[in-house]
């Protein structure tokens, strides 16, 4: 017998203009956890965990991707339900949080500070064991005709997934809709990549498989309103393309992520760093930058 999926939420506002959500489904035989927000989140967190629990067992704790914002509960999930954690790549960032706060934030322009430690690893509270790899087309069967389909969206992280409940058409994803509103560069590691997944999501709304879309730091949306924010994140996306070429004029890098982020408003921290960095080696590979010595310019 067919059943209508459960789907609940948790939010808090992580600064002005961008929330944070967290998202259960659930079916008549199993429920699963979407993501586990930050540490502060962790009373709305278990508590969506208990709500699942009611309607069905929770089954697994499915992670979009792992960034601070995204597995910040994972300890507390973990010692309270036992259930596996699933997540699509970058899997040392959640078994080794001091291994995620180095490479993440930690570069040769900015190192490592007791006020940026205080603040990444405060967002997290424990490592867990990463105990299912995400591939392209998993699917989660909550019982009732309820499952849940993987969809892999690289981009803003290159092991970045999504996930389709098809029976209401809901679509959940973690941040390949960019919180704009955030006053440094939400950031992409691949932005060929993130092109091609806002194409991929794109026609996935205009197929009419979508009729409602669910992000880490957006309100629920209409395919109409995911569609717009789809438009905007590729806007964006662009203005670092033409920001990163126009600012390249025989300056090192260090020169050339500080000039850019100046024009586009942002304040120069680590993920802007991360987010040139790739820009930068992604418009070198298509010929239209070129190093010369420690030097970036037009070529």
């Amino acid at each position: 017998m067919s059943a209508a999926p459960v789907i609940r939420s948790r939010s808090l506002e992580l600064m002005p203009g961008v929330q944070l959500n967290v998202h259960a489904v659930c079916g008549p035989q199993g429920s699963v956890l979407i993501d586990t927000g930050i540490a502060s989140m962790r009373p709305q967190v278990l508590d969506l965990c208990a709500e699942a629990q009611r309607v069905a067992p929770l089954r697994f704790v499915l992670l979009t991707h792992i960034h601070a914002d995204h597995i910040g509960c994972n300890r507390a999930v973990w010692e309270a339900t036992a259930v596996p954690f699933a997540a699509a790549g970058a899997i040392p960032w959640a078994e080794d949080l001091e291994r995620h706060y180095r490479e993440f934030c930690v570069t040769d322009a900015l190192p490592d500070s007791p006020g940026q430690r205080r603040e990444i690893m405060s967002l997290m509270d424990g490592p867990v064991p990463i105990q299912l790899l995400l591939v392209e087309g998993n699917r989660f069967f909550l019982g009732g005709g309820v499952e849940l389909e993987t969809i892999a969206f690289p981009g803003h992280k290159l092991e970045e997934v999504g996930f389709l409940e098809a029976r209401t058409g809901t679509l959940i994803l973690g941040d390949v809709l960019l919180a704009l509103a955030a006053p440094f560069f939400h950031g992409f590691q691949t932005a060929t990549g993130f092109a091609a997944s806002l194409t991929r999501l794109e026609d996935l709304l205009a197929s009419g498989r979508v009729q409602q879309v669910r992000t880490s730091h957006h309100p629920p949306m209409s395919p109409e309103g995911a569609l717009q924010a789809a438009q905007q994140t590729r806007q964006a996306l662009e203005e670092v393309r033409v920001a990163t070429l126009e600012a390249a004029r025989g300056v090192t890098f260090e020169a050339l992520w500080r000039e850019v982020s100046r024009r586009l408003g942002r304040q120069a921290e680590f993920r802007g760093y991360a987010t040139l960095r790739a820009q930068v080696g992604e418009l070198v590979g298509a010929g239209e930058l070129r190093r010369d010595g420690p030097l970036i310019l037009r070529s």
